[in-house]
């Protein structure tokens, strides 16, 4: 039998848990791995596939009903954040696992295609990942895309962060544009693909 320090926290007793918004879901808690903090207001969360792993924000909560995975080729989901950072904002994640190096500017078009934008990505390369990135700045909202492709072992994620700026928040999000994009991008750098027991990660 697992000790209270090895347990899962969708193992735990609820009132045992941190008292944060991500704990207090139960379908969100069970692709949280430990209550202990990845880093302050994170903590680690591991896909439905297993291929891939991320700080995931206390104030986040995964929308059950927009989830979908299939095994370990593909996976859906959508975070809904509250903080004290961003105000309100949504993720939405979707995993590829036969997306390949050598079919990357299709991807990358494809990707683009689908939020509606012709986007100009940065690349930031990692120790066995690149991470294309790019914002977007629309009338209601900032978004942010994020392309992740997995060069050792094939597999991407596309990703695409938004936060809320409807007209009564806009004055807070043009003061605070350049601290959320930031933000957002210190969170894209903890993505981290799983391949075979190791890991790859952005440094």
């Amino acid at each position: 039998m697992a000790s209270e320090k090895t347990k899962k926290p969708s193992e735990m007793n609820p009132e045992d848990l941190p008292d944060v918004r991500a704990f207090q879901d139960e379908f969100t808690r069970g692709f949280l791995q430990s209550t202990e903090e990845t880093r302050p207001g994170y903590y680690p969360f591991l896909s439905g596939t297993g291929k891939y792993e991320m700080d995931f924000p206390e104030g986040g909560i995964i929308g059950e009903r927009g989830y979908f995975a299939d095994d370990k080729e593909y996976e859906e989901l959508s975070v809904h954040i509250l903080n004290d950072i961003v105000g309100g904002g949504d993720i939405t994640i979707f995993y590829y696992s036969d997306d390949r190096t050598d079919e990357l500017d299709m991807n990358l078009k494809s990707f683009s295609s689908r939020i509606g934008e012709d986007i100009n990505y940065k690349k930031i390369a990692g120790d066995g990942l690149s991470l294309y990135y790019s914002n977007i700045d629309k009338s209601e909202f900032y978004a942010y895309a994020g392309y992740i492709q997995n060069e050792k072992a094939g597999g991407a994620l596309e990703i695409i962060y938004q936060i809320d700026c409807r007209q009564e928040l806009k004055e807070k999000c043009n003061k605070n544009k350049t601290k959320n994009e930031k933000y957002v991008l210190d969170w894209l750098k903890t993505i981290r693909f799983i391949d075979e027991n190791k890991e790859v990660n952005i440094s």
